[in-house]
């Protein structure tokens, strides 16, 4: 069980992605650019909204894998490494919280950040839906929580890479390369169609899009839920595990 104080470094937490205006720049940023990019196309791998004029979103949730690439490493960079370097980690590590308690308040508070951004997504259903006789609400109450989940794998990820330095810098170029690595693992099906089975199996099994193609169908597969949530709760054992040597 967590103690009740790990709420208030969450909050301390998540207000610091507000207290500036950078948050506020990530947010609108992605935003934009997903939007841009859903009802256009630009010529990219996934049509235009406009050239479908389908009553769904399964585009727009196509678009999230790519995003959290560029995005979380951006969120998760100064997670541990600022603390370490500007010394308030040794603070943290003096307040009678356990390690489980502060990696699960920053996790919170990360996640909840980029799940923000994620629903603010949410008026393009509303339009859609309003617009459409046949939106189909539980396929997109699907979406949205495996992307959720997805988000919280990658958030979960960055922060571990962020505890193994105090540049930022480094961290976020560490994290973007795994994060990135995971990403394209879903595309090495198209060039691995002779390999074995095994292979396959194991590059699938590291690949949060292979993960997530179930939830952008509309579709809710155990298997997937317990990846993602196995996934996450291994990073936090992880980034526990290394805060414990260091403290």
């Amino acid at each position: 069980m967590l103690q009740p104080e790990w709420k208030y470094i969450y909050a301390r937490e998540l207000r610091t992605y507000f207290n500036t205006p950078i948050g506020y720049v990530f947010a609108v940023i992605t935003l934009f650019f997903n939007f841009l990019l859903f009802f256009t196309g630009f010529g990219g791998p996934v049509p235009a909204f406009f050239d479908r004029m389908e009553p769904s979103i399964q585009n727009y949730m196509t678009l999230l894998p790519a995003t959290f690439v560029l995005l979380v490493p951006a969120v998760t960079m100064r997670i541990w490494s600022e603390e370490k370097k500007s010394g308030t980690f040794e603070l943290l590590a003096s307040l009678p919280l356990r390690e489980l308690d502060l990696v699960v308040a920053k996790f919170a508070a990360a996640w909840s950040y980029v799940a923000m951004i994620v629903l603010a997504s949410l008026p393009l259903c509303l339009n859609i839906a309003f617009a459409s006789t046949n939106f189909d609400w539980g396929s997109t109450f699907t979406m949205y929580a495996g992307s959720l989940l997805m988000a919280g794998a990658y958030v979960s990820t960055g922060m571990v890479i962020s505890s193994l330095t105090r540049e930022q810098i480094v961290a976020f170029i560490l994290i973007a390369f795994v994060s990135f690595f995971m990403f394209i693992t879903n595309y090495l099906f198209f060039f691995l169609q002779d390999a074995p089975d095994s292979v396959k199996a194991v590059l699938g099994f590291f690949s949060h899009g292979y993960h997530f193609s179930s939830f952008q169908r509309g579709l809710f597969y155990l298997p997937d839920i317990v990846y993602y949530i196995s996934f996450i709760a291994l990073m936090i054992a992880i980034n526990v595990w290394i805060l414990r040597r260091e403290r």
